[in-house]
């Protein structure tokens, strides 16, 4: 099975088994069928099911919040890799989607209703009391 994960507007953890995503069994689907989701797949954080070839390709969701931190370019968005991964490679404690605007020393963080970006603090040096400024200069 590959995945897709997109930003969603609802965070979702997920508990995949075989073909199995969060209780719901993925293995009846049908060939050649493409399923838009409803209902109840929504609510498991399925958004999108197809059967090619014999193999699942299915679209789920992970939510980005605002960024923990003063914005970058003054954005909060978010946005999928589009790029699929296999099922056994997904691991529930890494960020899929990107934050458009975070720096790349920028810490993604996990939190109990979506993803986040943590940006380090970077100290700024005193400047050197023996250095003059343009103002002193031009004085």
């Amino acid at each position: 099975m590959k995945l897709l994960i997109t930003d969603k507007p609802i965070h979702h953890d997920y508990v995949i088994s075989g073909s199995v995503i969060n209780g719901i069994d993925l293995s009846v689907f049908p060939a050649g069928a493409i399923f838009r989701g409803n209902d109840s797949t929504n609510a498991a954080g399925i958004y999108n099911v197809e059967l090619i070839d014999g193999e699942l390709y299915v679209t789920l969701g992970q939510h980005g919040l605002p960024y923990e931190c003063e914005p970058v370019n003054g954005s909060h968005d978010w946005f999928g890799t589009g790029e699929w991964i296999n099922a056994g490679d997904f691991d529930p404690e890494y960020c899929y989607i990107v934050a458009t605007a975070a720096p790349d020393d920028a810490e993604y963080v996990k939190r109990a209703e979506g993803w986040t970006v943590n940006v380090p603090v970077v100290e700024q040096e005193e400047p050197d009391a023996n250095v003059e400024t343009i103002a002193e200069v031009q004085e």
